[in-house]
């Protein structure tokens, strides 16, 4: 089973929250790094002002033979000091009065004072366990010789910082995540509110009538920008049914009327055998059949090109070849004149297929409606190849000529049905003309009708 992916407003939530976690993770790491290593320097300072008070204003009390000193000492620091060469205590703080020494000393250049303080074993055991840490020593002279004088900072004072630092932020941190996560919640929804209203009224559209339209903000952001889009999306889906709609309709109207004459041929002599003319029901038969197999391939040549599945072959096609092979065929089919003296060598790059139902198309449509005469003619216009096609019938209005190129449209005189023609052949020349990238048109012409077309060259 494919897993259901969160929405966007939901994975935007989580990245946001991922990225801000991210970021007070490391800003929580970097200030406790930073307060841990300040409250250690402040605690070394400390250390050193007190013993440094120490050998400024107590080390002369310390006499030969008198008892030990009890030391002053704030902020939590506890002080010691000891004979150089037997360790007896001569002074100490409070904390630290009564007890022996508690630390023992090794030289070492690389530790403050020249010396390294550890803790001696014993008071692991004592009442004093954990409670003395950053020990610091230095050497002093009193009156009853040279000692040393040890300081220390006295109970829990770093370790309770650290721990209510690591308490604050551990609740902090995740209080800040939840914050952030409603905030992004809400500021998301609210961004995609207007395309959810948009999303609602698209559905309300596709449901109900194609011609409503989503309502535009204004503003030239990304939601004014989208309803833009879906509207004009809308427009071109709206007359893409309407097109469509109307072909379908304008082709089962048009495939009805020789259906209809083709079934009452035929029930016509069923009903009548022995009076049938035999020879004209088969030519009644073939004609209709072959008006319907006209009709259905145009219909299936415009189905497929709106689609664009009807590929385009592109070679070498010689357009006036073309022309003599329809002229060779009309004059074995009409009495009328037809004229090739203006059909010039003109090659082009396209569709050998799609060009020769073009000109075909065309030379049909002269043929309709000439009187006498129809005339071909090519030539080069640039980078376009142009095919003239002239006949002598009545003419087309050329100021309103560009309806004839729609599908299923006739002109009152000369795109009846009478003559034969379903109002396909002109669109199918309009169309492949436009793949060929170029144009069908009407031009103006002294008598009768001429249509021009242009493809390109190359």
């Amino acid at each position: 089973m494919r897993r259901q992916r969160l929405s966007i407003r939901a994975r935007l939530t989580s990245l946001f929250v991922v990225v801000i976690a991210a970021v007070l993770a490391a800003g929580a790491t970097a200030i406790f790094v930073l307060a841990q290593h300040t409250e250690v320097t402040q605690a070394d300072s400390n250390v050193t002002a007190a013993m440094t008070d120490v050998e400024l204003h107590h080390a002369r009390a310390l006499t030969p033979g008198s008892p030990p000193l009890v030391l002053p000492t704030t902020d939590n620091v506890v002080v010691q000091v000891v004979s150089l060469a037997n360790g007896q205590v001569w002074a100490a703080s409070r904390p630290l009065y009564g007890e022996p020494e508690v630390s023992r000393e090794e030289v070492a250049s690389s530790a403050p004072n020249d010396y390294l303080v550890f803790l001696k074993p014993w008071v692991a055991k004592s009442r004093l366990k954990g409670e003395l840490s950053l020990g610091q020593a230095d050497s002093i002279s009193t009156p009853r010789g040279s000692g040393l004088v040890v300081g220390f900072i006295y109970g829990q004072s770093i370790v309770n910082s650290r721990r209510l630092l690591l308490t604050w932020m551990a609740v902090a941190i995740p209080v800040l995540l939840l914050i952030v996560a409603a905030v992004v919640w809400f500021a998301v929804g609210l961004a995609l509110s207007p395309v959810e209203a948009i999303r609602r009224r698209v559905a309300t559209i596709a449901a109900n009538d194609l011609s409503e339209r989503v309502p535009e903000t204004g503003g030239h952001d990304e939601v004014a920008q989208l309803a833009r889009t879906v509207n004009a999306m809308l427009n071109r889906l709206e007359s893409s049914t309407r097109v469509q709609q109307e072909f379908v309709s304008n082709a089962s109207h048009e495939l009805r009327s020789p259906l209809t004459t083709l079934l009452a041929t035929v029930e016509r002599a069923s009903n009548h055998l022995d009076e049938t003319d035999w020879v004209e029901f088969t030519d009644s038969i073939r004609r209709d059949g072959r008006r319907i197999g006209s009709l259905v391939d145009d219909l299936f040549f415009l189905a497929r090109s709106d689609e664009r599945r009807e590929e385009i072959r592109r070679e070498e096609v010689d357009l006036d070849d073309i022309l003599d092979e329809e002229a060779r065929r009309v004059r074995q089919m009409t009495t009328l004149t037809i004229s090739t003296a203006e059909v010039r060598p003109t090659r082009v790059w396209g569709d050998p297929a799609m060009l020769r139902r073009m000109v075909r198309n065309v030379v049909d449509n002269a043929l309709r409606f000439a009187n006498e005469e129809v005339s071909f003619s090519t030539r080069y216009v640039g980078s376009m190849a142009e095919i003239c096609v002239h006949d002598d019938g009545a003419g087309v209005n050329v100021a309103t000529s560009d309806r004839l190129f729609q599908r299923f449209v006739r002109s009152d005189t000369a795109r009846s049905r009478a003559s034969g023609g379903a109002g396909l052949g002109l669109p199918i020349v309009a169309e492949i003309a436009q793949r060929h990238g170029g144009t069908a048109r009407f031009v103006n012409v002294e008598s009768g009708s001429m249509m021009c077309i242009r493809v390109r060259r190359y």
